[in-house]
């Protein structure tokens, strides 16, 4: 009987956890109209992707946005790197000098916010890329950084990794937060659906294109939640996500995107 109460109370949280205290949050510094256009890791193709030529040059085309990835050195420093190997490095076991020895074009966190910094009312959506379940120093040194920046009203963080998004939100709780999934079957099945993005309080979903639809994104809009949407780089793709309503569109050509947007100069 005792079990069966605590059962019921357990419940009844869950359930209120999950719904009335669940309010997502909007961007109020992020001036740009939507739907967005964002630069997947910058450009990708004619410069290298996730370096600061790449990140510039995608705002200088008109881009509402930045995508980028962020992983932790040996040493603490956080670096704008995909892949977990570069040129024969694991990025998390090598230092930032041995990386930048590899890499001259490497760029860190800290140079993208300066950037970002220089184009008032830009979106930033950096993603947490974890090495395993424990990777919690990446959480806290980028939540540190992202707090010290003053730029929290137009970053979003993501994460395949809801235990990083966690760790996350309970360094920095007023950065706004994305769960992001792909329904690809090589995706480990616990990233295949946002069923973390309730208990996590997440104030947008980054879903990858093939999983868009009218019916889902109304009903994650009528949640509240803000509906960002990758890697959209086929003609058809973008007309079927932005006819489906979402917020957010990222790409690795600028000038498709725009074209998409209908805004080609």
């Amino acid at each position: 009987m005792i079990l069966a109460s605590w059962l019921v109370l357990l419940a009844l949280a869950i359930l209120i956890w999950t719904g009335p205290l669940w309010r997502p949050r909007g961007l109020p510094g992020v001036t740009r109209p939507r739907p967005w256009a964002l630069g997947h890791r910058g450009v990708r193709g004619s410069l290298p992707e996730n370096t600061v030529a790449a990140f510039r040059a995608a705002l200088d085309a008109g881009l509402d946005g930045l995508e980028t990835d962020v992983q932790r050195t040996r040493d603490g420093a956080l670096v704008l790197v995909h892949d977990f190997r570069v040129a024969g490095l694991r990025v998390c076991d090598a230092s930032e000098a041995e990386l930048r020895a590899a890499v001259p074009q490497l760029a860190t966190l800290a140079e993208l916010l300066a950037l970002v910094r220089e184009r008032p009312g830009t979106l930033l959506n950096v993603e947490l890329k974890t090495v395993g379940w424990n990777d919690r120093r990446l959480a806290a040194a980028v939540a540190h950084a992202l707090v010290a920046s003053g730029l929290g009203e137009r970053v979003v963080v993501s994460s395949f990794s809801f235990v990083a998004l966690l760790r996350f939100r309970l360094r920095a709780p007023g950065i706004r937060t994305a769960y992001l999934w792909s329904e690809d079957p090589r995706v480990p099945w616990p990233g295949r659906r946002p069923w973390p993005a309730p208990l996590l309080h997440v104030d947008a979903l980054h879903p990858h294109h093939p999983a868009v639809t009218p019916e889902r994104v109304a009903r994650w809009r009528r949640r509240g939640l803000m509906v960002n949407t990758w890697t959209v780089n086929e003609p058809a793709d973008a007309a079927r996500v932005l006819a489906a309503g979402v917020d957010g569109v990222m790409g690795d050509d600028p000038a498709a995107l725009l074209r998409a947007l209908g805004r080609a100069t």
